[in-house]
């Protein structure tokens, strides 16, 4: 499991990339919601928007967190379990998803399973949700997550791909287990990262 975090400006630009109203074609699913409306992404943005004003110094109100998962796991991650991993995930960054608005919203256009994580940044008693140190945490937040649920771990992908495609320069380097697991978890982000391409700003 692999979460990229933006932390970006605009909730209406945001909103309109993941609910994909102009691009059917990805299947965006709304799994979950908290405090926001999902019939359209201008009411959702609208939603944010409200209880933002809350702290109208805060430039970037916005995480955006990707998640993806290893092609491998397609079956097992059916809406219902991704929903819950989302709210986890939520939990793991010390984010009370009972007094914070978010929305989870699954896209089906890659062969990885990946799904957007849109959260305020202004829980609903105004208080800043802070970001210090967020991409760190994710990253243990995902393993926690991997081990919770089963999944592959994402440095074994990334491990099992220098096997079966050649190893990076990195992975070439390494000379400790602790050097190979960190060059096999940078391999495997790298590759199913590209499931998590994304341009809202």
């Amino acid at each position: 499991m692999i979460g990229k975090v933006k932390v970006n400006q605009s909730f209406g630009a945001m909103c309109a990339y993941v609910l994909q109203e102009k691009a059917p074609g990805k299947g965006a699913e709304v799994l979950a919601a908290h405090g926001v409306r999902t019939d359209s992404a201008a009411h959702m943005a609208a939603d944010f928007d409200a209880v933002r004003a809350m702290r109208p110094g805060l430039g970037k109100a916005v995480l955006h967190v990707a998640l993806a998962f290893p092609v491998e796991e397609k079956e097992k991650l059916t809406n219902e379990v991704m929903g819950r991993i989302a709210q986890d995930y939520l939990k793991g960054l010390r984010i009370d998803p009972e007094n914070t608005q978010w929305a989870v919203v699954r896209h089906q256009d890659k062969t990885h399973p990946h799904m957007h994580l849109v959260v305020n940044r202004v829980d609903l008693d105004g208080q800043t949700v802070s970001d210090q140190f967020i991409r760190s945490r994710s990253v243990d937040v995902c393993k926690g997550i991997e081990q919770d649920y089963g999944l592959i771990v994402a440095d074994q992908v990334g491990h099992r791909q220098a096997r079966e495609i050649g190893p990076t320069p990195k992975q070439q380097q390494a000379t400790t287990p602790k050097e190979q697991q960190s060059a096999d978890w940078s391999r495997a982000r790298q590759e199913i990262g590209r499931a998590l391409s994304y341009t809202a700003g």
